[in-house]
C-alpha cells in the first residue's frame, strides 16, 4: 500500500509537481498534522505546509544563483531533481493515522531511492518522520526552536509536540541532538533540562 498525497499548486522551492517521486533525487511533502493533546485544537496547523511554499514561491527564481553556504547554486551544478508530491491527508484529531501515513510516506520515497523532505505540521510530525529514516542512521538532529521538547509526556500523551526530542532519543540510529535558539520559559522543568543532558544534547 503506497501513501496517498493531496496535490498542490505551489511547489516547494526549486520542486516539480510534475516529476514522478520514483524518479526525483529528493521529495518534499506536507504533514499537516501529528499526535493532537486533548483540548487543544490541532486544526490551525492545516496550512502550515502551504504556507511555507507560498512563501518561498518568489525565491524559485534565484535557484541558479550563487549560494554562498553551499559554494555554488543552490541545487548544485549537476542534475539535482526535487518532486514536491503534496500533502498525506492528516486528520487533526488522529494522531495514530497521522503517525501511520508519516512513516509511510518517508519509507515510501526512501525505498524508491530519494531523500524524503517534509514540512509539518505541529512539532510533533517528526516523531514518525525521525523513526521512518533508521535506514539513514546514524543521524544527528539539528533542532531550532525556543522549545526543548524533552517531556516524557504531557495530558497524559507520550507522543505530542512536547516529546519530540524525547521520542528521538530513544531511537537507536540518533547519534546527536543539537538545539538551538531554547528560550522559552515554557520549554522545560528542570527535570526535562537534566534528562536532556545526561542524554548529550547540546543546548544553545
Amino acid at each position: 500500500m503506497t501513501a496517498e498525497f493531496d496535490p498542490v499548486t505551489i511547489p516547494f522551492i526549486g520542486a516539480s509537481v510534475e516529476t514522478d517521486i520514483a524518479d526525483a533525487d529528493l521529495v518534499v511533502f506536507g504533514a499537516p498534522h501529528g499526535t493532537p493533546y486533548r483540548d487543544i485544537d490541532n486544526e490551525p496547523f492545516a496550512n502550515a505546509p502551504d504556507t511555507l511554499r507560498r512563501a518561498l514561491e518568489e525565491d524559485a527564481r534565484w535557484l541558479d544563483h550563487w549560494d554562498f553556504d553551499l559554494g555554488g547554486p543552490l541545487l548544485g551544478d549537476g542534475k539535482f531533481s526535487v518532486a514536491d508530491a503534496g500533502n498525506l491527508r492528516t486528520s487533526p484529531l488522529d494522531g495514530d493515522g497521522n503517525r501511520h501515513l508519516i512513516r509511510q510516506a518517508t519509507t515510501q520515497i526512501i525505498n524508491g531511492g530519494a531523500f524524503p523532505l517534509m514540512i509539518g505540521g505541529d512539532d510533533s510530525t517528526p516523531i514518525p518522520f525521525i523513526e521512518a529514516l533508521e535506514p539513514h542512521g546514524p543521524i544527528t538532529i539539528i533542532q531550532i526552536d525556543a522549545h526543548i521538547d524533552w517531556r516524557d509526556e504531557r495530558r497524559g500523551e507520550p507522543m505530542g509536540f512536547s516529546s519530540t526530542m524525547r521520542r528521538a532519543s530513544e531511537m537507536d540510529h540518533i547519534e546527536n541532538i543539537i538545539q538551538v535558539g531554547i528560550r522559552g520559559v515554557g520549554s522545560a522543568r528542570r527535570a526535562e533540562v537534566e534528562f536532556a543532558r545526561h542524554w548529550g544534547a547540546k543546548i544553545v
